[in-house]
């Protein structure tokens, strides 16, 4: 079992609050998002997610891990590497990934000067790509 350190928890017995408590802490939203795009390589993820840190990021992906969300595994040759990728349950927060996105379409505007942007962000509509793995 991986150890992974105790987050902070709503300590409320609310199906909203449980929620919040596996990815409710900043950039755990954001790493699903990259990972329903398919499985990823630690390097990729951080490149992907401009402005986290290396610590965050590592600490991120092992709550993910840890709430069951996320799984790190082995890439079969001729591949190699470690790549982290979503669990059933992870995938079930695609429709919460894509609610939020077309929710915040309309206060999206023209990029800031400091905002960092990739392709992959954006979708028809805040739809992700229905089976990244196909």
């Amino acid at each position: 079992m991986l150890a992974v350190m105790p987050h902070r928890s709503y300590d409320q017995y609310c199906a909203v609050a449980r929620a919040l408590d596996a990815v409710g802490e900043r950039w755990s939203l954001l790493v699903v998002r990259e990972l329903l795009h398919g499985p990823r390589r630690y390097t990729d993820l951080h490149a992907d997610l401009p402005g986290v840190s290396t610590d965050v990021l590592a600490a991120r992906l092992k709550q993910l891990q840890g709430d069951g969300l996320v799984e790190r595994r082995q890439l079969e040759r001729p591949a190699s590497g470690m790549v982290y990728t979503l669990t059933p349950r992870g995938l079930a927060l695609r429709e919460v990934v894509e609610a939020l996105a077309v929710w915040g379409r309309d206060d999206l505007g023209d990029p800031r000067p400091t905002d960092a942007v990739r392709r992959h962000w954006f979708t028809e509509g805040g739809r992700l790509p229905a089976d990244p793995e196909s």
